[in-house]
């Protein structure tokens, strides 16, 4: 797994990359986004960079767009824990979806 630097950029890896975790960044607690919304068009490839990164980002904000969970029991807690509601197995999307203008635009501002 790779390790954030200093500036919050990952040393050695494209922008696009930093872009998708700069979007998860600034996603706030109580809140989740989806793996097609921090990288519009092709959302495996944000999963592809969450899976080689472990500091500084917090994964479990991130569902699949039908609110269900990639990592299970671990993530639901997580997620409980900063007050996102579920429906059964999955999160409420209608609450705690951060809309994907309000993403760009809380990124931007990072």
């Amino acid at each position: 797994m790779r390790d954030l630097g200093d500036a919050g950029k990952l040393p050695g890896v494209s922008e696009r990359e930093n872009i998708v975790l700069d979007r998860l960044r600034a996603v706030p607690e109580g809140y989740v986004t989806t793996y097609g919304d921090l990288s519009p068009g092709s959302p495996r490839f944000a999963g592809a960079v969450l899976a080689h990164t472990d500091a500084g980002v917090p994964w479990q904000r991130v569902v699949r767009a039908d609110g269900s969970l990639a990592k299970g029991d671990r993530q639901r807690r997580l997620l409980e824990r900063e007050g996102v509601p579920f429906r059964g197995a999955r999160v409420d999307m209608d609450a705690a979806q951060l809309p994907r203008e309000a993403l760009a635009e809380l990124s931007s501002a990072r």
